[in-house]
């Protein structure tokens, strides 16, 4: 009985110790799930990261499509505002590319060939040809800041803008409410004319290293210069004969020390640049291939001024001529003699463009005799009664000066 008792009691304590153990075998396995189960929830590429990912994914999903649904939006909104057609929408007027442009009715009844990639502003006074039609890059129409803007200009007769017989801008002098026309330059190299190179000899457009500032190749001359000069001129006024009439910068071209320039309101990188760095990055302003972007013309800074001309305002059609208390000019701060941000007066708009009197000098492509670009409109160095909107001044492309800028143009390709 002894001996069957014993034997009982080696039976339970090897039973015991065989649940010991696989009570241990038990936790460890459970452990090592544990840990790919929090590995498969909590890691990296777990399911809460997946989760995570998935999520933000959907979000920039549905922000992408609604980005793109509103931009559908605002093209029918335009397309259709204003009808002049049986089925309500703005017909497309005869040779205007439906791909590049959406033609919208201005709230004075005249369509306005919007390019794609621009909105037409939704801001009250801002939607009238006779007083400015402002369209905004991107397509929020409502904004007023830290986004591109032009005015257009239209340009009811091309010969207005255009000198055929000798291929070149039709630039005109102003005296009151009146202009006349500028008779071309008979003698090569003479007077106010584009496009043109200037080259006194072989200096400044004669230079390699100017022409390369104005972004053109080491091998460019003043003769490959002139010709490019030349097709551009001709596309720009490709542009106008088709469109009727061009886009002009709302503000001075700002950030001209930076890689891309803007139109924006409130810059103050408005100076202190040659004409040829100029030149180069007003290319850079356009949103997209539909438009082209460069500094603006003479003819086009004539054909701006002759438009405001025809205001009903007499302030604005006297402007060109008369810009007394319309810019920033000498004395208008007191003593600081300060160029101010673009734009940051109300003040000094005339059809919604501003600064186009005082502030800086604003350098065009016009050409003058052999050493100079004209520049226009003073600055706040300058008196109003001197230097009006209309003046014409020249100086060297390559100097640079903290009261010398420039204002850009936007026309469809």
């Amino acid at each position: 009985q002894d001996h069957r008792c014993g034997y009982a009691d080696k039976k339970i304590r090897r039973e015991n110790g065989i649940t010991l153990i696989a009570l241990v075998v038990t936790i460890v396995v459970l452990i090592i799930l544990a840990t790919v189960s929090i590995n498969a929830v909590l890691g990296q590429n777990g399911i809460i990261g997946k989760a995570k990912q998935a999520k933000e994914s959907y979000e920039k999903s549905v922000k992408a499509e609604d980005t793109a649904m509103q931009e559908l939006a605002n093209e029918m909104a335009q397309y259709n505002e204003g009808s002049s057609s049986d089925d309500g929408k703005v017909t497309l007027p005869d040779g205007w590319n439906g791909d590049k442009v959406n033609p919208v009715k201005s709230e004075d009844n005249i369509v306005v060939p919007v390019p794609k990639g621009y909105t037409a502003s939704t801001v009250t006074g801002e939607k009238s040809v006779s007083t400015g039609f402002v369209i905004k890059e991107g397509n929020d129409g409502s904004k007023t800041e830290g986004i591109n803007e032009f005015v257009w200009v239209p340009v009811s007769n091309i010969s207005d803008i255009y000198d055929e017989a000798n291929n070149a801008g039709q630039l005109w002098d102003f005296s009151g409410t009146t202009s006349t026309k500028r008779t071309y330059p008979t003698t090569k190299n003479d007077g106010c004319r584009e496009p043109d190179v200037v080259t006194s000899g072989s200096d400044y457009d004669a230079v390699s290293t100017n022409l390369q500032q104005a972004g053109l190749s080491s091998t460019a001359t003043a003769s490959t210069f002139k010709t490019q000069l030349q097709n551009e001129f001709n596309e720009m006024i490709k542009s106008v004969k088709t469109y009727g009439g061009f886009y002009i910068g709302r503000y001075e071209t700002g950030n001209l020390s930076q890689t891309k320039a803007v139109v924006q309101k409130n810059n103050t990188d408005i100076g202190s640049q040659t004409w040829y760095t100029m030149y180069k990055i007003c290319k850079t302003i356009k949103a997209n291939d539909n438009v082209a972007t460069s500094m603006l013309w003479g003819c086009q800074w004539d054909a701006t001024l002759r438009w405001m001309q025809t205001s009903t305002n007499s302030e604005v059609a006297n402007f060109p001529t008369n810009s007394t208390g319309k810019g920033n000019y000498k004395g208008t701060q007191g003593d600081t003699n300060t160029p101010i941000p673009t734009g940051s007066n109300s003040s000094y708009s005339a059809n919604n463009i501003y600064d186009m009197a005082g502030n800086v000098f604003e350098w065009t492509m016009e050409a003058f005799s052999t050493g100079g670009r004209v520049d226009r409109g003073g600055s706040y160095i300058s008196t109003a009664s001197s230097y009006p909107a209309s003046i014409r001044y020249a100086d060297y492309p390559t100097n640079s000066y903290r009261n010398y800028g420039c204002r850009s143009t936007l026309y469809v390709k």
